[in-house]
């Protein structure tokens, strides 16, 4: 065939639900590819990974969440805006069963969103037979890589979308960055979406209910936007923060325009201090009203 006639050469986006972010992504999280989300510790992989599982939803698509940690809450999750009664759950102790898991749910399904969080909670029978001190040495990435070679054309044949959350670390012998799995997932993800929480606090009066992170594409093979940055502002209890993603959009549009302290639209005032935003752009008619101006 030529290779305009390419039955995979179509994506479709799914948005992250900020409007941001999927701008440097290129579009949103593409189907038929591998995204990865990686960082430290606490920095909202998988809230934002909970974030795509819920607009998935509003778009009725089949979901499967594989918690390899033994993590997921369903309680925060439900405060995201994910249906739990819709979503697949995996929680399997060996990472084979997870990885033949994911496959034959990825065989089984079409125009799908998988999650697998995380690369690095992944454990290989050969090490969980061990004691405690015993090591297998590329364990993980030898399942890693046999695992992205059979995912990969399943992905492209049945339009699904694989999101990975990964552990980000500096190597004590080459001081560099890196991530768990091994160097075969750098090679099949076309997306690799580093956050990391930036020297910004959220506060309301003297306690801080929040932090910023800055979002960093490091690779992207479906759009030129490596290296490009944003910020997300994430709310503790309630998850990454979308009426602030919203009110940063309409201040570069100038459809509201801030003060001194004050946030105004129209010449109206609708909230001291970010925080008053935020809480403005919780009602319905305010929030229709700038989305309608945004288009």
């Amino acid at each position: 065939m030529k290779a305009s006639h390419s039955p995979y050469s179509k994506l479709h986006w799914l948005t992250t639900g900020f409007s941001s972010l999927d701008k440097i992504l290129g579009g949103g999280i593409p189907s038929r590819k591998i995204t990865e989300v990686s960082g430290v510790f606490s920095v909202g992989k998988s809230t934002l990974a909970l974030h795509i599982v819920s607009q998935a939803q509003k778009l009725k698509k089949d979901c499967l969440w594989c918690d390899s940690e033994f993590s997921y809450g369903v309680d925060y999750a439900t405060a995201l805006g994910v249906d739990n009664d819709k979503l697949d759950l995996l929680q399997e102790r060996y990472a084979e069963s997870s990885l033949d898991a994911i496959e034959e749910w990825t065989d089984n399904h079409k125009n799908g969103l998988i999650v697998l969080d995380s690369i690095g909670g992944l454990l290989p029978r050969a090490e969980a037979e061990k004691d405690s001190s015993g090591r297998v040495i590329g364990g993980q990435a030898k399942l890693i890589s046999t695992f992205c070679r059979k995912i990969v054309p399943i992905l492209a044949i049945n339009n699904n979308a694989l999101v990975v959350t990964n552990h980000q670390f500096i190597d004590l012998m080459s001081g560099k960055l890196k991530t768990s799995g091994g160097a075969k997932l750098e090679y099949a993800k076309s997306i690799w979406l580093m956050l990391r929480v930036a020297n910004k606090r959220i506060m309301q009066g003297e306690n801080q209910i929040g932090i910023v992170v800055e979002a960093e594409i490091r690779k992207n093979k479906i759009a030129s936007t490596a290296k490009q940055k944003c910020e997300l502002q994430m709310i503790f209890g309630q998850g990454f923060s979308q009426e602030m993603d919203l009110l940063q959009k309409a201040l570069d549009k100038g459809i509201i325009e801030k003060q001194g302290q004050f946030y105004l639209m129209g010449g109206e005032k609708i909230g001291r201090g970010l925080n008053g935003a935020r809480e403005a752009l919780k009602d319905e008619a305010l929030l229709a009203k700038v989305k309608g101006l945004l288009g």
